[in-house]
């Protein structure tokens, strides 16, 4: 049985038990207008489907934010630089413990601050952290930099370490980091998915558009049909999503 028809049969299962599949897409590394963002948004696009852009501050541009009129997309603050400042031999990181905790959380702040001024509506005040790393230290602390929400990678089978503000995670990473670099497979990203079938609350999906061609969206196409299709499929958007984790709902900017 090939992975799509798999998928469609777990997919009628699920609808015959009333579990819908809660999903909702977040795409990374957003600065400026390119043509792999413009084939990463046509195919969300067909598939209906509105994405988060992590967006990196220092690098955003308004072209790139224009970009994204008539998708739907919202924008979420992706650090400041994506500058690794973790010490040497350790794995990459814009926010661990390395640098004190008020030098982060100003940076944060002045992240966020840019991405409102730049995305004015779109912008959501939900950081994710580069590499999706980020200090246990400043879990507490992200309140304080005007964050209301925090959006990292919840790897299978592993609970994320609370934070004072609530998670929207991903689970699905559509890149196979520790293999190829490359995106993976319309296998493989079933194989993926199905690896967070039970998680308590909405499943994240994440893309790179900067590292996807265009082979990769076509590859993945016929599985989006079938999970916009679907009955027992429900996308989300990411104010949608951000309000099934306890962020009130309308709320997107800290004022």
């Amino acid at each position: 049985m090939s992975a799509l028809n798999t998928l469609a049969a777990h997919l009628d299962r699920r609808g015959e038990t009333g579990r819908p599949l809660l999903l909702w897409w977040r795409d990374d590394d957003l600065e400026t207008p390119s043509a792999e963002l413009s084939v990463c948004l046509d195919a969300l696009h067909a598939a209906g489907i509105a994405a988060a852009f992590a967006a990196i501050p220092s690098g955003l541009t308004p072209a790139a934010v224009a970009a994204l009129d008539g998708t739907g997309a919202a924008l979420f603050v992706h650090g400041w630089a994506h500058t690794d400042h973790a010490p040497a031999g350790e794995k990459k990181s814009e926010y661990g413990p390395a640098r004190p905790v008020a030098e982060r959380l100003e940076e944060i702040a002045r992240g966020r601050e840019a991405v409102e001024a730049i995305g004015g509506d779109r912008a959501f005040a939900c950081f994710v952290p580069p590499w999706n790393r980020i200090g246990d230290d400043l879990l507490p602390e992200l309140g304080a930099a005007g964050i209301l929400a925090l959006s990292a990678f919840a790897p299978p089978r592993r609970a994320a370490p609370a934070a004072a503000v609530p998670r929207l995670d991903t689970h699905v990473d559509l890149i196979d980091w520790r293999g190829t670099g490359k995106p993976v497979s319309g296998d493989g990203f079933v194989a993926r998915l199905f690896e967070h079938d039970g998680v308590d609350g909405p499943v994240g999906i994440l893309s790179h558009h900067r590292v996807t061609d265009r082979r990769a969206w076509t590859d993945w196409a016929p599985l989006l049909r079938l999970l916009s299709d679907h009955p027992a499929v429900r996308w989300l958007s990411p104010g949608d999503a951000l309000a099934r984790v306890g962020v009130e709902p309308g709320k997107r900017r800290c004022l």
